[in-house]
């Protein structure tokens, strides 16, 4: 049993390095039995294979391969490991974030599209471990990299947000759940489709009138770079009188880094939200969980071959006794009421041997025994 992956994530791997991955990240159909997680703070990519097979997933996932060295590999069940503590947001600046596990069960939706199976089990089982994580954490009005960009706006009179999204529609309400909310407006591509509560929408193309008068502005698109053009972006910064706060929350960023305004990107609003409390019980709960399922799969891939020997050698014997005795029979009905009857007596005494192998704590150590015991130490 194997699994590799390699993740790119903050703080490790910086945002440059992320910016350019995410540029590069094809929508094409991944291989077999890979999973690819893109957000604004991690790239992770997994297989159920080595890493060979793992840095063929990278390829084929970013055309140009990046260096494993940039990112951290990681093998076996520490892989595993890592992949439940990335579903429970207790690898996210801010412990349990909520945002991370829809992003990671969106993810593995899109794997079940070309997986089915020793991976997939892996991922769903991290879900489900993620979802009980979080009923041991604190719960907080400030959970979430939305909420953290909201305690920029201050004293703010009016705060303008670009997008209108799963991410824009977290950041609305986190400015609206404020002690003081300012005046949200929020920029829109289709303004008429739009429904956040609470908030002014404005049709997009009056951006950069937002980016010329307001004091804080939130971009919290997927437009994956270049949002407004460069000359509009300048013209509407030269009509300020104020200088601008800028929070840039998308990967790769909708603005560049020299723009004349005080800009705060993802990163940096990591470091803002990177003050977690460590909670011990919920870290346990995760690492038991993703241990337990690493052992399942080791057992399940060790014991296979001798479970699978043991049944067809009882299938084989079945079918020769019943050979043996098909002549002794009156009617030819009865030759399948024998196999039957010789099927489940063979069946029901290997329970016994296969419900031992499986609940053994040490599995290895049992499997050369009960296979010289049936005759398999050649299987």
């Amino acid at each position: 049993m194997q699994v590799a992956s390699v993740s790119f994530a903050y703080p490790h791997a910086d945002g440059d390095i992320r910016a350019a991955l995410t540029r590069r990240l094809r929508p094409a159909p991944l291989p077999p039995d890979t999973f690819v997680l893109s957000t604004c703070l991690r790239i992770e990519v997994a297989v159920a294979g080595s890493l060979d097979d793992l840095e063929r997933a990278v390829l084929t996932a970013f055309g140009q391969p990046p260096a494993l060295a940039e990112g951290v590999v990681r093998l076996g069940e520490t892989a595993v490991a890592h992949l439940f503590r990335v579903a429970a947001g207790l690898n996210s600046p801010i412990l349990g974030e909520r945002e991370v596990l829809t992003q990671f069960r969106q993810a593995v939706a899109r794997a079940e599209e070309c997986s089915g199976g020793t991976l997939l089990r892996v991922l769903e089982a991290a879900v489900s471990v993620g979802r009980q994580a979080r009923e041991l954490l604190p719960g907080s009005p400030h959970d979430s990299m939305a909420a953290v960009a909201a305690q920029l706006a201050g004293n703010a009179s009016r705060v303008g947000v670009l997008g209108s999204g799963t991410m824009a529609k977290a950041v609305v309400s986190a400015l609206r759940g404020l002690p003081s909310p300012p005046a949200v407006v929020v920029a829109a591509r289709h303004p008429e489709k739009a429904r956040l509560a609470g908030a002014e929408v404005w049709s997009f193309d009056r951006a950069p009138d937002m980016l010329a008068t307001f004091p804080l502005v939130i971009s919290a698109t997927s437009a994956g770079g270049g949002l407004i053009p460069d000359r509009e972006l300048e013209e509407a910064l030269a009509r300020r009188t104020s200088r601008l706060t800028l929070v840039d929350m998308a990967m790769p960023p909708d603005f560049p880094s020299g723009a004349a305004v005080t800009l705060v990107d993802i990163d940096e609003l990591a470091r803002m939200a990177d003050r977690r409390p460590r909670r011990d019980d919920a870290d346990a709960m995760v690492a038991a969980a993703a241990a337990e399922v690493w052992r399942r799969l080791a057992t399940h891939h060790a014991l296979g071959p001798v479970i699978g020997g043991l049944m067809q050698s009882a299938d084989d014997i079945v079918d020769r006794t019943v050979e043996r005795f098909a002549r002794r029979l009156g009617n030819g009905d009865d030759r399948g009421v024998l196999r039957q009857a010789a099927h489940t007596a063979v069946r029901t005494l290997l329970s016994g041997p296969v419900s031992y192998l499986q609940a053994a704590d040490r599995p290895s150590e049992v499997v050369d025994t009960i296979a010289a015991a049936f005759g398999l130490d050649d299987g």
